[in-house]
């Protein structure tokens, strides 16, 4: 454990190896109060108890004087407390133990709402079974589509009532500038965006030097008031629904590039005659089978690794697959095959960081990465199957991390850690 009175001296001349450990030593102290905090505000709850003013507002009001918090934002702390240790103790010790963060137990407090609680332990019980290798997004996504399992009569209900408060709305900004928000169902929005990204590297294509969301922004505009050639390009919605679905059964699906969608979405793109749209039947795992084996990649092959992948296979990043490289792990010069063995989805920023000195990634299995670090750290990267379905929870078999280090799952993010010496440490694969 460090000390907080570390001179400035003392860290300008840490090398890279003690940098990162003290970074990760300050995460674990930092996230060993989050408990603590969490059983002080419930208890201001009880303490302050405000039935008939609804919520938690009076508690709030005390909590956000005493620590400079606005009043809504010290009433949803509060409220957010009091949920997990009234509703989730099982969540607040997984937090006090270091498996999750706080940010992961809100959000599991805050999805869970319209459940009734034997509906909502069921998805605690669960998610706690699969906290590894899990950033923030993927942990909302996999409580998002276990909600929906768990209920999916109420998934239905809910699209319903969502549906009806789509919107459009507008907000001046800075310098002439301004914000067009759009609140619509994941599916319309996702076939929008699509069409304009299209439209932005038709452009780009042509010779367009703006950068593609300034690009994708005047497509947009071209496309509401009419202008240019935009009848000629169409898009493609892609939906990964189990097997069990085309029996009739009430389960949801996974929209490629937004995340779970409910069983009644699904029907509404089976009988909207005006979409275009793929369906990916998963097998029992959840995973699609290989299609091709070419120097460049087919277009099926392409579909099925980016289906695959779903997001760069970089540790936390969720740029999504569509508008990544396809990478050879091992290059094709020095004998990589062209499958989805050695193929994966990397932006533009993390397929020139594996050539980097002191960097190098393999693919030991399809769509799972082992990247190793300049400092000798090893961060293996796997992905959830696009249906997820309820066996067993997938456990790791990358060795852990040493126990001095004691990594936080705030360390970890979507990856198993592994400290490698660094004499052992590989050279980056060729470009």
């Amino acid at each position: 454990m460090f000390t907080t009175d570390l001179a400035e001296s003392d860290i300008a001349t840490m090398g890279d190896v003690e940098v990162l450990d003290l970074l990760r030593q300050v995460e674990r102290q930092r996230a060993a109060l989050d408990p603590v905090a969490v059983r002080a505000l419930a208890r201001m709850a009880e303490l302050r108890p405000d039935r008939d003013a609804g919520g938690h507002r009076f508690a709030g009001a005390e909590v956000g004087a005493a620590l400079m918090w606005t009043p809504a934002q010290a009433a949803t702390r509060v409220a957010v407390a009091a949920r997990l240790v009234t509703r989730f103790p099982d969540t607040v010790r997984a937090l006090a133990a270091g498996r999750i963060d706080l940010p992961k137990a809100a959000f599991l407090s805050e999805v869970t709402a319209t459940l009734d609680d034997q509906q909502a332990t069921t998805v605690e019980q669960w998610i706690l079974d699969r906290t590894e290798h899990k950033t923030i997004e993927r942990w909302r996504q996999a409580l998002r589509a276990k909600k929906d399992r768990v209920d999916p009569d109420g998934a239905d209900r809910r699209r319903e009532q969502r549906r009806a408060e789509r919107r459009v709305d507008f907000h001046p900004a800075d310098d002439g500038m301004a914000h067009l928000d759009i609140y619509d169902t994941g599916e319309r929005l996702r076939a929008i965006f699509l069409l304009t990204d299209r439209m932005a590297r038709t452009a780009r294509a042509q010779g367009a030097a703006q950068p593609l969301s300034a690009l994708r922004a005047d497509a947009l505009f071209d496309l509401v008031f009419g202008v240019g050639t935009q009848n000629q390009i169409t898009v493609e919605l892609q939906v990964a629904v189990p097997y069990s679905v085309l029996l009739g059964a009430n389960i949801g699906g996974v929209l490629d590039g937004y995340g779970p969608v409910p069983n009644i979405a699904i029907k509404e793109l089976i009988t909207d005659h005006g979409a275009s749209w793929r369906r990916i039947i998963t097998d029992p795992a959840g995973k699609v089978l290989e299609v091709s084996n070419r120097r460049h990649p087919g277009t099926d092959l392409a579909r099925h690794v980016r289906l695959r992948d779903r997001t760069c296979r970089f540790t936390g990043c969720h740029r999504p697959a569509a508008s990544c490289e396809l990478d050879h792990t091992i290059q094709h010069s020095h004998g990589g095959t062209t499958d989805h063995n050695n193929l994966a989805c990397l932006c533009p920023l993390h397929h020139k960081l594996k050539d980097q000195p002191g960097w190098s990634l393999h693919q030991p299995s399809p769509g799972r990465l082992v990247w190793t670090t300049p400092t000798g750290w090893q961060h293996t990267v796997t992905q959830d199957p696009l249906i997820d379905f309820d066996g067993p929870p997938r456990q790791s078999r990358t060795r852990a991390a040493p126990a001095a280090l004691d990594p936080h799952p705030s360390d970890r993010h979507a990856m198993n850690l592994q400290r490698r010496p660094v004499s052992a440490r590989e050279t980056p694969n060729p470009p």
